[in-house]
Order: C-alpha cells, then sequence, then structure tokens
C-alpha cells in the first residue's frame, strides 16, 4: 500500500514549476504505507530559477496546531513578503486565510484514510500519546472510551492531537463531533473548498487523479515507498468489539472518511468515461483507463527503485539527508551515482531546510536590488 508523504510534494516542488497549489497535510496520516509524493531529477539551481515558494513558518515545520490558520502568523517570518506558491505544511484547514497568502487562483487536496487506522497508528507511534492518556496499550484505550464520557475524551495532546484527528485538521469545531447533521453540513462545505480529496488505501489512483488535476505528466508522481512501518513495528490487531468502539467514539472522522470514500468512486468512474475515448483504437483492450495509468505507474516505481535503491535499511542506520525523526520506519540507501535518485529519499527535514535557504535568498536578491 502507498501513502502520501510530505517528501513527494516537497520533491515535485523542487523539480518542476506549476500552478500554486494547496495542500492539506495531516501528519497521522502521512505516515500511511507508501509513497506520499516524488519523480525526476532537477538540481537546485533548476529550483531556484523557477522561483518556487513554499510557505514556511517563522520556526518549525507546523503552521498551526491548535488554531485555525491565521496569515497574520507569518509576520514575524523573514519571507513573510515573498509570493509564495505552494502551501503543503501541516496546519488547521481555513482556506480564506490560506488563499490570502497565496493570492491567486489555486488547486486544493487534500487525503483522508480509514480513521480507525488513522488512531490506531498515532496512538502505537506516538509514545507521549498514551501516557498522554494514562494507558499502556489500544486495548487499555479502548476500555477507557467504554467507561469515559466522550467530551472528558476530547483533550488533546500538545493541544492538537487526539479524538477525530481529520476533523480537527479540516477546522472543524470538538463541540460538534456529536453532531452529525452540523459534521455533514461542514463536510459539504470541504467538499466545495477541495478540488481533491485523495483516499489512502487508493494511493495509485489517488496520484492519478492528481496528476490530471494539475495536468502533471505521469513521471511527476513517480515514487519510492517512504515512511513504510517495520515489519517487526506492525499495528496491534483489534478485535471485532474493538473497532465498533473506536468506530463510534471517531464518529465524525468516519462520517469524512465514508463520504469522500463515495466521492472518490464518483471521481474515479467519472475519470474512467472521459478518458474511455483514448482508448477506442484498441478495441481488445479491456482494461478501464484507470487501471491501465494505474499498471503504467507501478511499472515506473519498479524501475525507479531498481535504478535507484541499493539497500532498504531501518531508519536509524541512515544519515544526513535521507534521516527521518522516526525509528519505527524504513528508508533507502540511495545510489548517489545515479543523477536525481537522491530526491526520491530525501527526508521532510532536508526538503524544509532547502526551501528556508531559497526564501532566504529570494530576500537576499530582492534587498540588493532595490538596494
Amino acid at each position: 500500500m502507498a501513502v502520501i508523504t510530505i517528501q513527494f510534494l516537497l520533491m515535485k516542488i523542487f523539480e518542476f514549476k506549476f500552478q500554486k497549489i494547496c495542500f492539506l497535510e495531516k501528519p497521522q496520516v502521512r505516515r500511511y504505507r507508501h509513497c506520499k509524493h516524488h519523480i525526476s531529477q532537477v538540481h537546485e539551481k533548476k529550483t531556484c530559477n523557477n522561483k518556487l515558494n513554499v510557505v514556511l513558518p517563522a520556526n518549525g515545520n507546523y503552521l498551526s496546531t491548535t488554531q485555525l490558520f491565521n496569515h497574520a502568523s507569518l509576520k514575524t517570518a523573514k519571507w513573510k513578503d515573498v509570493d509564495f506558491d505552494v502551501f503543503c505544511l501541516h496546519s488547521r484547514w481555513n482556506k480564506d486565510e490560506i488563499m490570502k497568502v497565496l493570492r491567486e487562483e489555486t488547486r486544493t487536496f487534500t487525503i483522508v484514510r480509514d480513521p480507525v487506522e488513522v488512531f490506531v497508528s498515532m496512538f502505537h507511534f506516538q509514545d507521549p500519546v498514551r501516557e498522554f492518556y494514562g494507558v499502556k496499550d489500544i486495548h487499555e484505550m479502548v476500555n477507557l472510551i467504554q467507561n469515559t464520557s466522550a467530551s472528558a475524551l476530547n483533550k488533546r495532546w500538545l493541544g492538537f492531537v487526539g479524538r477525530n484527528q481529520m476533523a480537527w485538521d479540516m477546522g472543524l469545531s470538538p463541540d460538534i463531533f456529536e453532531d452529525t447533521e452540523t459534521v455533514t453540513k461542514e463536510i459539504e462545505r470541504l467538499d466545495s473548498e477541495f478540488d481533491l480529496v485523495m483516499v489512502a488505501h487508493r494511493m495509485d489512483e489517488s496520484l492519478i487523479l492528481l496528476r490530471h488535476l494539475l495536468n502533471w505528466p505521469l513521471q511527476n508522481v513517480i515514487h519510492l515507498n517512504l515512511n513504510r512501518r517495520r515489519a517487526e513495528k506492525r499495528l496491534p490487531s483489534l478485535s471485532t468489539d474493538e473497532r465498533k468502539v473506536l468506530t463510534a467514539w471517531l464518529a465524525a472522522d468516519v462520517q469524512i472518511f465514508e463520504y469522500f470514500s463515495r466521492r472518490f468512486d464518483e471521481r474515479v468512474a467519472q475519470f474512467n468515461q472521459q478518458q474511455s475515448s483514448f482508448l477506442m483504437g484498441n478495441l481488445f483492450n479491456f482494461n478501464s483507463p484507470m487501471k491501465i495509468e494505474t499498471q503504467l505507474l507501478r511499472k515506473a516505481n519498479k524501475e525507479l527503485y531498481k535504478r535507484c535503491v541499493l539497500q532498504e535499511v531501518a531508519n536509524e542506520k541512515l544519515t544526513g539527508k535521507f534521516k527521518e525523526h522516526n525509528n519505527n520506519i524504513v528508508g533507502f540507501i540511495i545510489n548517489e551515482e545515479k543523477q536525481g535518485c537522491d530526491l526520491y529519499a530525501m527526508s521532510e527535514p532536508a526538503y524544509l531546510k532547502l526551501f528556508e535557504h531559497l526564501l532566504l535568498s529570494r530576500i537576499s536578491n530582492t534587498s540588493t536590488s532595490n538596494g
């Protein structure tokens, strides 16, 4: 299974110039097994020439956590006056404020994942989350949910991590989590605000829809399977009853996931209908346009892996620009003699450092020209 990671978008930004885009990233969703985004090769010089500016906070890698995003939060950043192209770091969704930063018509997209998987993954890989709730594992957490009022468990670790994480990241207030009708209205609003909502367990199809939305070539969505969980770190299994308890407790996220899963089915059907005319020349080709494109993507991914990857290793064995913060995942030792291969496996912090340097160079060049 693939996963869409922030590195994927950052790599695309690093390599290509395209229309302005906005991707609502969800930290707990991005760990799905996969890819979160990757493609060909171009050097930093080309990136600078392309003038692609990523919205970065003054410090860290979160644009907002406890509050909805507000463009005024960038006022202390050295690069606050730069003309930004891409909004893709974690924030709580607030479209009007985000558009004040991007200033132009922008393609918007995000991703959803099975809510139970989101919570269990977050709970399993973040030791402080378990400590925050005062339990040792997900089974004890289920018991706690069964014996505690829902509102009492609305508290959030660090003020922004907890129940109904997708709803929280999409800007919904915990005050409406129990109100099915109000959540439905909010979901319909979100549907009107996003050009595409991808689905984690259907990543290949999601990337095909994304490439058509952004008018990218197929090569622009090939990737390595970053952030893949180590085999010995598999998620704990849940009983049917435990899953039912979590599903009920995460009702707002379940509404979101089920709604956008249906919308995704509609998007795929629409894609197949629109693209089917291109297959009329081959009367013996019974595969759908989506299946054909996903097969091409998987083939290209295998070729990329063969060309670039020397070895898969635990994250703690990686160094420099390839090392992530989480040692529960697997990374790649890359053949750096092959041009561009390093871009497919670089960590999120490494990409953020590149784009911070780029923003600082913008400021320096502007000051020099004005002087």
